[in-house]
């Protein structure tokens, strides 16, 4: 069945939101009071003192950058440093169908864990599955302790491949090995994720990861595109929390009401959730972060303003017709979903949105719908009430301030979680996501779906999706939606495969109707 053939998900949208209230008893995240207070009184006036002299460090920073210029990348590769020529192997000469590589990490474990629980180990294995780390002691000791804890001893028989990063030969014998490499280490630094990516690209290897960044994905995109097309290749990042619900939400809400005659062009994506935050997502922001500094030129900046943005581009090389406009809110408002569910309840900014934003557009722009209408995304958090919306409001505000504030980050640096490190156990399981879409088509017709995730997005769900993307890219090539490599959003290549593996794994609950 071809990605763009409509899976087999309920239309029942109310038996979704029972499941969560009712069933799994998840309970919306509670601020209250007490908070609200603090952060009208307090945390408002700090705000406003740290403000100006953050806004006034940021400008001298970028001011030394554009002074002495952007220090040299860590990634210096460009289209043409290829030192390997592009190498075809076959997938029947390949001996596994998915490595993941980065074990060891918080979420890396959860891949593995859930892999040996749902598809077995060693030699009781239904899929070829090994991991690949830096240090045998640390992959083995890891993989002791997911035997211990699901009672298998055939964990131990898990093959382990030592690969360092930044060693080219190691990479390449995993990439050689396997039909698709996974990875949830978002926190590596650009040079050893590039790595991978390349060598995936010139060796016709499948990649998936769960990182967030999306100047790094275009900048791999511009680099071995073309090598991957080459090669068959399909490079898929943002395959996990971010942003796999919300692309997939989109898709499929367009493609209802294509299915009802008429066309999406405005799109709200309403966000409950709850859980915890690891080391490795904090490592990201903060080197994201220092990369936009020190990368930081007026050249780099016209150079993107003069040449096609890759996220429009399709795989021909054409523009594509297919467009999103941003919507996103700044302010808290109340829930402009008619549904009952989200009567007198709020909504803010949230702080992934632009990520899912920019992955949507990539989507929309590879879907085949020839859209006559720009489809305007709006997505937001929703709050119990108003105190609760401006209490999240005032947070927000105020971590990315002391994060963006030189002065700040170092010690929010020593404070905050370090790699490796998360939430507990319960947190997990406590935790959820809920996204409910809500679209309109250019003749007022609408659609609402509903996906949710009965544990924590970040960690738990994560690691989980980013190991069904994988195991989709490896084994379910004839039902994507697009037959040559490439990069590709979630959505845009194997929304409908993904979905079901969503859904039979129980990692996701899912429904879609018209209204």
């Amino acid at each position: 069945m071809p990605s763009n053939e409509s899976t087999s998900y309920s239309e029942d949208v109310s038996a979704v939101y029972n499941q969560m209230d009712n069933v799994d008893k998840k309970k919306p995240l509670i601020i209250g009071p007490l908070a609200f207070f603090a952060s009208a009184f307090l945390g408002l006036q700090f705000w406003f003192m740290l403000l100006p002299f953050t806004v006034l460090a940021v400008i001298g920073d970028l001011a030394l950058v554009l002074l002495r210029g952007p220090r040299s990348s860590s990634n210096n590769s460009t289209p043409d440093d290829v030192d390997e020529k592009v190498i075809e192997i076959l997938p029947s000469d390949r001996k596994y169908d998915v490595v993941l590589l980065g074990v060891t990490g918080f979420t890396g474990k959860l891949a593995a864990c859930y892999l040996a629980e749902q598809y077995g180990a060693g030699r009781d294995a239904k899929v070829k599955w090994a991991v690949a780390g830096r240090s045998k002691s640390r992959v083995e000791s890891t993989l002791k302790s997911i035997a211990t804890k699901l009672g298998n001893d055939e964990v131990l028989n898990v093959d382990v491949m030592i690969v360092d990063t930044s060693k080219r030969d190691t990479v390449r014998e995993m990439v050689k090995s396997t039909r698709t490499v996974i990875t949830p280490q978002d926190h590596l630094s650009n040079m050893a994720s590039s790595s991978v990516v390349e060598l995936c690209a010139k060796y016709g290897t499948h990649y998936a990861d769960i990182t967030g960044e999306e100047d790094w994905n275009k900048d791999m995109m511009k680099l071995y595109e073309s090598t991957a097309k080459q090669s068959g290749a399909k490079i898929v990042s943002f395959c996990g929390h971010d942003s796999i619900p919300w692309d997939l939400t989109v898709r499929v809400l367009s493609e209802k009401l294509k299915d009802a005659g008429d066309e999406l062009t405005s799109v709200e994506c309403l966000d409950e959730l709850q859980g915890g935050v690891s080391g490795g997502t904090i490592a990201t922001f903060f080197e994201t972060l220092d990369l936009l500094f020190n990368q930081f030129s007026l050249d780099s900046i016209m150079s993107n303003m003069n040449q096609l943005d890759c996220y429009m581009r399709l795989p021909d090389g054409s523009e594509s017709s297919n467009i999103v406009k941003d919507d996103l809110p700044f302010f808290i408002s109340p829930c402009r979903n008619p549904s009952s569910r989200f009567v007198e309840k709020w909504a803010g900014p949230f702080v992934m949105a632009y990520i899912n934003f920019e992955v949507v557009r990539r989507g929309v722009a590879l879907s085949k719908h020839n859209n006559k209408h720009p489809i305007k995304y709006r997505e937001a958090i929703v709050a119990v009430g108003l105190m609760d919306a401006f209490s999240m409001l005032i947070g927000l505000l105020l971590l990315g301030t002391l994060i963006v504030n030189p002065i700040t980050r170092p010690f929010l640096k020593m404070i905050m979680a370090k790699p490796g490190e998360g939430p507990s156990e319960k947190e997990m399981e406590d935790g959820f996501l809920c996204v409910t879409g809500y679209g309109i088509g250019a003749d007022g017709r609408k659609a609402e779906s509903v996906m949710y995730f009965g544990r924590d997005g970040g960690y738990t769900s994560t690691a989980r999706m980013l190991v069904e993307s994988g195991l989709c890219l490896a084994l379910d090539g004839t039902k994507h939606d697009y037959a040559e490599g490439g990069f590709y959003s979630p959505s845009s290549l194997m929304c409908h495969p993904l979905l079901d593996r969503l859904i039979d794994k129980g990692i996701a609950h899912f429904a879609c109707c018209s209204k």
